[in-house]
Protein backbone atom coordinates (compact mmCIF):
# COMPACT_ATOMS: atom_id res chain seq x y z
CA UNK A 1 0.00 0.00 0.00
CA UNK A 2 1.30 3.41 -1.00
CA UNK A 3 1.87 5.80 1.92
CA UNK A 4 1.71 9.59 1.81
CA UNK A 5 2.81 12.27 4.26
CA UNK A 6 -0.11 14.30 5.62
CA UNK A 7 0.06 18.07 5.09
CA UNK A 8 -1.88 20.89 6.73
CA UNK A 9 -3.77 23.69 5.01
CA UNK A 10 -0.52 25.65 4.49
CA UNK A 11 1.30 22.68 2.92
CA UNK A 12 3.38 21.89 6.00
CA UNK A 13 3.97 18.29 7.14
CA UNK A 14 1.88 17.32 10.18
CA UNK A 15 4.05 14.35 11.13
CA UNK A 16 1.23 11.94 10.25
CA UNK A 17 1.18 9.35 7.50
CA UNK A 18 -1.84 8.24 5.48
CA UNK A 19 -2.63 5.43 3.09
CA UNK A 20 -3.24 6.40 -0.54
CA UNK A 21 -6.68 8.03 -1.06
CA UNK A 22 -7.68 7.83 2.63
CA UNK A 23 -10.88 9.89 2.47
CA UNK A 24 -11.10 10.16 6.27
CA UNK A 25 -7.88 12.20 6.29
CA UNK A 26 -9.13 14.46 3.50
CA UNK A 27 -12.51 14.92 5.22
CA UNK A 28 -10.62 16.28 8.24
CA UNK A 29 -9.17 19.04 6.05
CA UNK A 30 -5.73 17.60 5.45
CA UNK A 31 -3.73 17.23 2.23
CA UNK A 32 -0.91 15.29 0.61
CA UNK A 33 1.89 16.36 -1.75
CA UNK A 34 1.87 15.90 -5.50
CA UNK A 35 4.34 16.88 -8.21
CA UNK A 36 3.86 17.83 -11.87
CA UNK A 37 6.37 18.53 -14.61
CA UNK A 38 5.68 20.46 -17.78
CA UNK A 39 8.22 19.32 -20.37
CA UNK A 40 8.85 21.93 -23.05
CA UNK A 41 10.76 21.12 -26.24
CA UNK A 42 12.89 23.32 -28.50
CA UNK A 43 9.78 24.21 -30.56
CA UNK A 44 8.02 25.45 -27.38
CA UNK A 45 5.59 22.55 -27.52
CA UNK A 46 4.56 20.86 -24.29
CA UNK A 47 4.62 17.10 -23.74
CA UNK A 48 1.20 15.88 -22.65
CA UNK A 49 0.00 12.38 -21.98
CA UNK A 50 -3.44 10.85 -22.14
CA UNK A 51 -4.55 9.20 -18.92
CA UNK A 52 -5.59 5.57 -19.32
CA UNK A 53 -9.30 4.78 -19.36
CA UNK A 54 -8.78 2.63 -16.23
CA UNK A 55 -7.56 5.56 -14.10
CA UNK A 56 -9.57 6.08 -10.90
CA UNK A 57 -9.50 9.86 -11.20
CA UNK A 58 -10.12 11.68 -14.47
CA UNK A 59 -9.69 8.80 -16.90
CA UNK A 60 -9.19 9.39 -20.63
CA UNK A 61 -8.16 13.04 -20.39
CA UNK A 62 -4.88 14.71 -21.30
CA UNK A 63 -2.46 15.84 -18.59
CA UNK A 64 1.14 16.69 -17.82
CA UNK A 65 3.44 14.09 -16.24
CA UNK A 66 3.18 13.84 -12.48
CA UNK A 67 1.87 12.01 -9.48
CA UNK A 68 1.68 11.74 -5.72
CA UNK A 69 4.81 12.00 -3.61
CA UNK A 70 5.18 8.75 -1.70
CA UNK A 71 6.68 8.52 1.77
CA UNK A 72 10.47 8.84 1.63
CA UNK A 73 10.51 10.83 -1.64
CA UNK A 74 10.70 14.52 -2.36
CA UNK A 75 8.77 16.06 -5.25
CA UNK A 76 11.76 16.02 -7.62
CA UNK A 77 12.25 12.29 -7.00
CA UNK A 78 8.57 11.78 -7.75
CA UNK A 79 8.92 13.45 -11.14
CA UNK A 80 11.90 11.25 -12.02
CA UNK A 81 10.04 8.10 -10.89
CA UNK A 82 6.75 8.95 -12.62
CA UNK A 83 8.43 9.86 -15.93
CA UNK A 84 10.32 6.56 -15.91
CA UNK A 85 7.31 4.46 -14.88
CA UNK A 86 4.72 6.07 -17.12
CA UNK A 87 6.69 7.03 -20.25
CA UNK A 88 10.04 5.24 -19.87
CA UNK A 89 11.97 8.51 -20.08
CA UNK A 90 14.92 9.41 -17.91
CA UNK A 91 15.01 12.80 -16.24
CA UNK A 92 18.02 14.26 -14.50
CA UNK A 93 16.76 15.65 -11.19
CA UNK A 94 19.15 18.61 -11.54
CA UNK A 95 17.43 19.72 -14.76
CA UNK A 96 14.10 20.31 -13.01
CA UNK A 97 13.18 23.92 -12.22
CA UNK A 98 10.36 24.62 -9.77
CA UNK A 99 7.96 27.31 -10.99
CA UNK A 100 5.14 27.28 -8.44
CA UNK A 101 3.40 25.43 -5.63
CA UNK A 102 -0.38 25.54 -5.33
CA UNK A 103 -3.25 23.83 -3.57
CA UNK A 104 -6.13 22.16 -5.41
CA UNK A 105 -8.65 19.72 -4.02
CA UNK A 106 -6.85 17.65 -1.39
CA UNK A 107 -3.33 18.06 -2.75
CA UNK A 108 -0.51 20.59 -2.66
CA UNK A 109 1.35 20.43 -5.98
CA UNK A 110 5.00 21.28 -6.58
CA UNK A 111 5.16 22.26 -10.24
CA UNK A 112 8.33 22.01 -12.33
CA UNK A 113 9.39 22.68 -15.87
CA UNK A 114 11.96 20.79 -17.86
CA UNK A 115 13.27 22.00 -21.19
CA UNK A 116 14.29 19.14 -23.44
CA UNK A 117 13.38 17.13 -26.51
CA UNK A 118 12.18 13.54 -26.24
CA UNK A 119 11.35 11.22 -29.10
CA UNK A 120 7.80 10.05 -28.44
CA UNK A 121 8.26 7.03 -30.70
CA UNK A 122 10.80 5.66 -28.20
CA UNK A 123 8.50 6.04 -25.20
CA UNK A 124 6.92 2.97 -23.64
CA UNK A 125 3.66 3.68 -21.86
CA UNK A 126 2.64 2.12 -18.58
CA UNK A 127 -0.68 0.79 -19.90
CA UNK A 128 -2.73 1.22 -16.71
CA UNK A 129 -1.59 4.86 -16.46
CA UNK A 130 -1.05 6.26 -19.98
CA UNK A 131 -2.65 5.52 -23.36
CA UNK A 132 -0.95 8.16 -25.54
CA UNK A 133 1.47 11.09 -25.55
CA UNK A 134 2.11 13.99 -27.87
CA UNK A 135 3.80 17.35 -28.20
CA UNK A 136 1.05 20.00 -28.02
CA UNK A 137 1.03 23.68 -28.82
CA UNK A 138 -0.24 26.29 -26.42
CA UNK A 139 -3.47 26.67 -28.42
CA UNK A 140 -4.03 22.89 -28.56
CA UNK A 141 -3.85 22.68 -24.76
CA UNK A 142 -6.17 25.68 -24.40
CA UNK A 143 -8.66 23.90 -26.66
CA UNK A 144 -8.42 20.67 -24.65
CA UNK A 145 -9.02 22.64 -21.43
CA UNK A 146 -11.99 24.46 -22.98
CA UNK A 147 -13.53 21.13 -24.05
CA UNK A 148 -12.97 19.47 -20.64
CA UNK A 149 -10.46 17.06 -22.18
CA UNK A 150 -7.55 18.14 -19.97
CA UNK A 151 -7.04 17.32 -16.28
CA UNK A 152 -8.86 19.81 -14.09
CA UNK A 153 -7.19 22.38 -11.86
CA UNK A 154 -3.76 22.43 -13.43
CA UNK A 155 -3.50 24.55 -16.59
CA UNK A 156 -5.30 27.50 -15.00
CA UNK A 157 -2.79 27.52 -12.13
CA UNK A 158 0.37 27.22 -14.21
CA UNK A 159 -0.24 28.68 -17.67
CA UNK A 160 1.02 32.17 -16.74
CA UNK A 161 4.18 30.68 -15.21
CA UNK A 162 4.71 28.55 -18.33
CA UNK A 163 4.17 31.54 -20.60
CA UNK A 164 7.10 33.28 -18.86
CA UNK A 165 9.33 30.24 -19.43
CA UNK A 166 8.43 29.91 -23.11
CA UNK A 167 9.22 33.55 -23.97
Amino acid sequence: MELWEVLDDKGNPTGDIMQKYDQKVFEQGFYHLGADVWIINSENKILIQKRAKEKRLEPNVWAMTGGSVILGENSKNTIVREAKEELNIDINVNDLKIITKFKTGNVWIDTYILKCDYDISKMKFQEDEVSDAKWATWSEINELVKNNQFIKNRWEFVSEFLKEEIK
